[in-house]
């Protein structure tokens, strides 16, 4: 007697691959907003990172420390250097380099830096702020809000 031949049939495998491709279909999209969620909390965390470095800074070294974007004038998604002005010449402590093409980030006031006193409050963009320096974060529909509060405490969120 021959033996059966064991396998799948045409139709089954057509079948499998029908359904593989609408699931799949279904979740790239899902997945897409997860990759952009996640690359925009990445940014943001380094972002504030960056800034509870220069805060440390001014508290360490008990003068203001400074970040500013390293080319003049530039937007605040491009480099980024923690600077300490006081220092002849005026030396660059870290660089954050450019955020993704994507993202936009937007400083309230439009200040040409932030400040950090030796006390690790805020001490600019005006030599007396009046109010947290709030700064959002947007990428694709993605959008976060980071608030600088007087004290220099920096939050995802609203100053208490």
């Amino acid at each position: 007697m021959p033996k059966r031949c064991r396998g799948f049939t045409l139709i089954e495998l057509l079948v499998t691959l029908t359904l593989v491709g609408i699931l799949a279909a279904i979740a790239v999209p899902s997945f897409s907003t997860a990759i952009q969620n996640t690359k925009a909390d990445t940014e943001v965390s380094d972002f504030q990172r960056f800034l509870n470095y220069a805060r440390q800074q001014a508290i360490n070294s008990g003068t203001v420390i400074r970040i500013t974007p390293t080319v003049a004038g530039s937007a605040w998604n491009t480099q980024l250097s923690i600077v300490d002005p006081a220092m002849t010449p005026v030396t660059t402590l870290r660089v954050l380099s450019a955020m993704d093409t994507g993202s936009v980030l937007t400083v309230n006031g439009n200040p040409s830096a932030i400040d950090f006193n030796n006390l690790g409050g805020l001490a600019a963009p005006v030599p007396t702020p009046a109010a947290a320096l709030s700064i959002t974060y947007t990428r694709g529909t993605t959008s976060r809000v980071i608030n600088i509060c007087l004290s220099g405490r920096i939050v995802l969120g609203n100053c208490i």
